[in-house]
């Protein structure tokens, strides 16, 4: 229910039952949800918990005289509860901090805050800056968080991962004058989840949970709590696996086909990258682990089949080969640099690529059969002849094999397609178009035989 419309902010309350109350700011980018919803409302209405919650029309950082009337409609309100936690998230991250004394809080939540919009004091961003551009300079000091603004326990979350230059360097910046020029702030560590903290603690479950522990207003439990739900959120399992993917790719590997992620709620999220799954395995044969090139390759066509997890789908795979395999299984797939699967379509009788592992009935992984360009067809292999615009198929052993049959060449484990006579090799460019060239191919541009 909106209990108040000024000129650019709105006021929301949720009536209830609970001890405390929830004051929730809106981040930026949210205005066109000011009028139907605020911040935190699906558990205020799930848990049915008092929230007050303060959306905006524009991205003004709260900058605005509609402030004047709703910090007194909230204390009036507020009154009657025996705890008030604000919350916010960015820009409303900023608001918690910056209105907290005035709106009495004993606890406020703040995930990827901001200290100031004073380009002087700390660095800006474009959203920011949308702010900035409507203020006058003195308005412009003044935005920066005073000690005497603040009241309660401050919970600061904050991304604190630091391994690669430059990421998240302004969030860094702000919350470092956060901790040392606020009060009874406590830095709530949340790494690899970005700017936006909440993205890895989202859940009305989870968030409920951090909720019961700012209540008792002991550290330690916020901090483990926080810890707990980031460590498994399928959000930050994935912002992880997006940072580290280049680094440590063994690393990554290992995690995909581990039985704790195929236990992760949404984990097909992490599953379904096949852009992310191809590239890894790529980069894992460049750099030498071809068995878990292999697995991992095997282990997504096997789940693109079966619908299971890759660590269901890497298990099967493992235990068929302690058997007979067929020699379906036993022929080796072309992953190309960019994070493609190179195959035939039979349609457009051309080699194209996919990411779509599991597979359209009209394209045709290539395989590898003793040193041939090769597919498989109900069972049977074909090899690919070479006709210009368009390649056909023929079966494998023809004595109609001649000299435009494409032939391939392996390089320390990668391989380059030719055309007869070498005249032209396939290749792949970032976007996945792949051709004929008149050109040597470069060494980014071989395929991986896993």
């Amino acid at each position: 229910m909106i209990i108040f419309e000024g000129e650019e902010l709105l006021l929301h309350f949720h009536e209830a039952a609970s001890d405390y109350i929830i004051i929730s700011f809106a981040s930026a980018d949210q205005t066109e949800h000011a009028y139907d919803r605020y911040f935190l409302q699906p558990i205020a209405e799930k848990y049915h918990l008092s929230c007050l919650g303060i959306t905006t029309k524009i991205d003004n950082f709260y900058q605005h005289s509609d402030m004047h009337h709703i910090i007194p409609l909230c204390n009036e309100i507020t009154q009657h509860y025996k705890k008030i936690i604000i919350i916010g998230l960015s820009m409303g991250a900023y608001a918690a901090l910056k209105f907290s004394a005035a709106l009495h809080a004993n606890i406020v939540f703040a995930m990827g805050a901001r200290y100031t919009l004073d380009v002087m004091v700390a660095p800006v961003c474009g959203i920011m800056q949308r702010t900035i551009d409507r203020l006058d300079p003195y308005s412009i000091q003044e935005t920066t968080i005073f000690p005497h603004e603040v009241s309660g326990k401050l919970y600061i979350a904050h991304d604190i991962y630091k391994g690669i230059l430059g990421y998240n360097d302004i969030d860094h910046r702000h919350a470092n004058k956060i901790m040392e020029n606020l009060p009874n702030s406590v830095l709530v560590p949340v790494p690899f989840a970005h700017h936006l903290v909440v993205n890895s603690l989202k859940g009305s479950e989870e968030f409920k949970s951090i909720l019961d522990m700012l209540v008792t207003e002991e550290d330690h439990l916020v901090i483990a709590q926080v810890a707990k739900i980031r460590r498994y959120h399928i959000h930050n399992i994935y912002s992880k696996i997006l940072i580290l993917k280049d680094r440590y790719p063994l690393l990554v590997y290992k995690l995909l086909l581990s039985k704790s992620l195929s236990q992760v709620k949404n984990n097909h999220i992490v599953y379904d990258d096949n852009e992310r799954n191809l590239t890894l395995i790529y980069q894992l044969f460049i750099r030498g682990y071809v068995k878990e090139s292999r697995s991992l390759l095997r282990s997504c066509l096997l789940r693109g089949l079966l619908q299971c997890s890759l660590y269901e789908a890497n298990q099967m795979n493992e235990n068929a080969g302690h058997g007979f395999r067929l020699l379906s299984d036993q022929l080796d797939y072309l992953v190309a640099h960019s994070g493609y699967l190179l195959v035939f379509d039979a349609v457009q009788k051309k080699i194209t690529t996919t990411r779509f592992l599991k597979g359209e009935s009209h394209q045709l992984p290539l395989r590898i059969y003793n040193n041939q360009l090769v597919c498989l067809w109900k069972e049977m292999v074909f090899s690919l002849k070479y006709m210009g615009s368009e390649i056909a198929l023929m079966p494998l052993h023809s004595e109609v094999q001649a000299n435009n049959v494409l032939s391939i060449e392996q390089q320390d484990q990668t391989a380059i397609i030719y055309t007869p006579e070498h005249k032209f090799c396939f290749r792949v460019d970032l976007d996945g178009n792949g051709d004929f060239y008149r050109i040597e191919p470069r060494e980014w541009e071989k395929f991986a035989i896993v």
